[in-house]
């Protein structure tokens, strides 16, 4: 392990007793660093150009010498110099850090250094990116520029940010980017599947910088030359220092404990992805691909292989949009608002959006806040002293709706996932209070959350966005009735009702399984009891169900289990089960959940029916591949898929489900063999009729 010393740092000017020693390191090293005359030294001095490593605040063992480019708004390192004695002990990084640091209002620091003074290692781990090349002023030889970039906006960073709003962008490996100018052979057949023309609409191939760190290395000019041209052709990713930072140390570390070796800039490549919220990472390494599930519950990054991501890309791009794991590692808190004050306005002003008047914003926050019969202000947070994640206000003056003013989300990872998760509670919320409709009628919605509002079926009405959630289970021509009466009441708005009115008193029979599955999705929590949509009850461990959907339960041991009640709003999830004796279960169909008993009674309200849920999607694959494609939703461990198994290599299922309604009134074993007429034990799952599944739903949503 190399030593590494901790140097004190100080800016010098040219009164200072180190400046002596300053030139004599410069002139002793000046084969590397070229002539500089003493006068210049003194310039620099003056300027406060020269910054000195001190070893006990008294020798100096350093300097960096810089220069400022106004013209160009950038820093340039002339010299960075140690004393043989202290090299490799880190003295170089404190000083890049303080130069950093108080350089911040530039685009970034370059420097330029030949080639064959074989330092570009040491750049690299300073996390500069070798640029270009050119010919050195010694004839025959090349110098590299190298470029650390201070993060502020730019045209790539502008470009790159604009591809994630419209493509599902991915992160190649260097491993697959060398193959694209490799002739194809069999090793390097999948990596070209990549370039294929019907995914490029879609799908947006990405490299970090640290690729031109990798192409630099190689020593062939017209090789090097011919790289760059192809890499330049890729979205270059921008890259967060302080997040590389953050990242590099902590995925060494994890790397090495799993004892896969990679050379320091391909951990590099992959921290620098990390560090870009890229969600997926795209390699061959099979190093890397064996321990995917690990690296995804560690650091949130999907590594797959170019196959993979072909054959899954419906699913994989989804991450970006939603991703409940996400909110799976967080201690969400919800705190209302009474008072908006001076003190509270300017942590609120960061949910300001560039096209409202200010005054006007701060005017409707202070509305909302002491109209307390009307409104209910919250925020969203995650821990203490952290600016929160969200703000949502609700408007509860209507019997028949909730009104959402205002829903606002701050710009973090968190973004998607939490938007989806705040429109999904206030719908829940909406329905729990014996309310028909959710109205959104902030007039400033951010494009994450109109995505989100659409994505939930929400219609576009002239006062905002307006959706149905009916907490009834009737037939088609009941619940037709209904909606025609809705809409004779509350006028045109609610015209959308009549349509669906209209799609259930037409020829479209209750047998059309889509079609009325479709319909409870537009009403959610609205069943239509006599249409033919499948449903089966599922036997779950409580366990699984604490912490796939079932808050009630999962607050009575949280401490314990450690459970999170946010995760019951979220409106997708998966569930394992073994696939061997049961491939009855096609979507669309519904879900009724049996918690069975726990071995340990660890929990009460269990035996019982406790949820009802609509299944969209049912895959039967090997638990690696299964977890791997949906390991987003971040509750199962790999060991967790694996054990259904128990150890055979042998298939499971995956139920990709949605749109959970908790009971109120959850239904005892008791119950459901009362209704049978016989001994039915729930050990596995059981396909049910509709007559069944209508008495079921009736008892389970009942007032107690």
């Amino acid at each position: 392990m190399v030593e590494h010393i901790q140097v004190s740092i100080e800016e010098i000017d040219d009164k200072s007793q180190y400046l002596d020693t300053v030139i004599k390191l410069g002139d002793a090293n000046k084969a590397t660093l070229s002539f500089f005359p003493k006068g210049a030294f003194h310039k620099h001095a003056i300027r406060r150009q020269i910054i000195v490593a001190l070893e006990n605040k008294t020798e100096c063992i350093g300097y960096l010498l810089y220069d400022v480019s106004s013209k160009y708004n950038r820093v340039k390192i002339l010299h960075l110099c140690i004393a043989p004695s202290h090299q490799g002990k880190g003295v170089a990084r404190q000083l890049v850090d303080y130069l950093i640091k108080i350089t911040k209002q530039y685009t970034g620091i370059g420097l330029t250094c030949r080639r064959d003074y074989g330092l570009d290692s040491m750049w690299t781990k300073l996390n500069f990116v070798a640029q270009y090349n050119k010919p050195a002023k010694t004839i025959g030889k090349e110098s590299t520029y190298w470029w650390l970039d201070h993060g502020h906006p730019n045209l790539f960073s502008n470009a790159a940010n604009e591809q994630r709003e419209h493509k599902y962008c991915v992160v190649l490996d260097d491993n697959i980017f060398f193959n694209f100018l490799v002739e194809s052979n069999v090793d390097n057949e999948e990596s070209k599947f990549l370039l294929a023309d019907w995914l490029q609409p879609e799908l947006d191939l990405c490299l970090t910088d640290e690729i031109f760190n990798k192409i630099n290395s190689i020593s062939n000019i017209a090789e090097r030359k011919k790289q760059n041209e192809l890499a330049e052709k890729f979205t270059r990713l921008p890259c967060n220092r302080e997040k590389l930072e953050n990242v590099y140390q902590p995925l060494s570390i994890f790397l090495r404990e799993k004892e896969i070796f990679l050379d320091d800039s391909s951990i590099r490549h992959l921290a620098r992805t990390i560090a870009s919220d890229i969600h997926c990472f795209v390699t061959n390494d099979a190093r890397l691909l064996n321990i995917a599930s690990e690296i995804y519950n560690q650091f949130k990054l999907s590594v797959c292989s170019p196959i993979s991501l072909i054959n899954n890309f419906d699913e994989l791009s989804k991450n970006s949009e939603y991703e409940p794991v996400r909110l799976a590692g967080t201690s969400l808190k919800q705190t209302r608002i009474k008072t908006v004050n001076k003190d509270s306005i300017g942590e609120l002003c960061q949910y300001f959006q560039h096209n409202e008047i200010k005054a006007e914003f701060q005017q409707r926050l202070r509305k909302f806040s002491t109209e307390l019969d009307k409104f209910e202000c919250y925020l969203i947070t995650e821990e203490e002293n952290k600016p929160p994640l969200a703000l949502i206000v609700y408007g509860k003056h209507k019997e028949h709706e909730l009104e959402i003013p205002m829903i606002r989300v701050g710009e973090s990872i968190l973004s998607a996932t939490l938007a989806r998760h705040l429109i999904f509670k206030s719908i829940s919320l909406s329905c729990s209070e014996q309310r028909d409709f959710t109205r959104i009628t902030d007039p400033f919605l951010q494009e994450i959350v109109k995505t989100a509002i659409r994505e939930d079926k929400f219609v576009s009405v002239e006062n905002g966005w307006l959706r149905a959630n009916l907490k009834v289970a009737e037939t088609a021509s009941q619940l037709s009735k209904r909606l025609i009466d809705i809409t004779s009441n509350y006028g045109n708005e609610y015209n959308f009702c009549s349509q669906i009115a209209q799609i259930l008193n037409s020829n479209v029979s209750v047998s059309d399984i889509k079609v009325m599955a479709d319909i409870e999705r537009f009403l959610w929590p609205a069943k239509i009891i006599d249409a033919d949509i499948p449903t089966f009850i599922i036997p779950i461990q409580p366990k699984w169900a604490i912490h796939l959907f079932d808050e009630k339960l999962a607050n009575q041991t949280l401490p314990i289990l450690g459970a999170k009640p946010e995760l019951a709003f979220n409106r997708e999830a998966v569930y394992y089960k073994s696939a061997t004796n049961f491939k009855q279960l096609l979507p669309p169909c519904r879900i009724l959940w049996y918690v069975s008993q726990d071995e340990h009674k660890a929990f009460c309200g269990v035996g019982e029916i406790r949820a009802c849920s609509s299944v969209d999607e049912v895959i039967i694959g090997k638990p690696k591949e299964l977890h791997q494609l949906f390991q987003r939703f971040g509750i199962y461990e790999l060991k967790d898929v694996l054990n259904i198994t128990k150890g055979k290599d042998s298939n499971i299922m995956a139920i990709r489900f949605r749109d959970t309604k908790l009971f109120s009134s959850p239904i005892p074993l008791k119950t459901i063999q009362e209704l049978y007429g016989k001994n039915v034990t729930l050990q596995a799952p059981l396909k049910i009729e509709k007559n069944i599944f209508a008495q079921l739903y009736h008892l389970g949503i009942k007032s107690k």
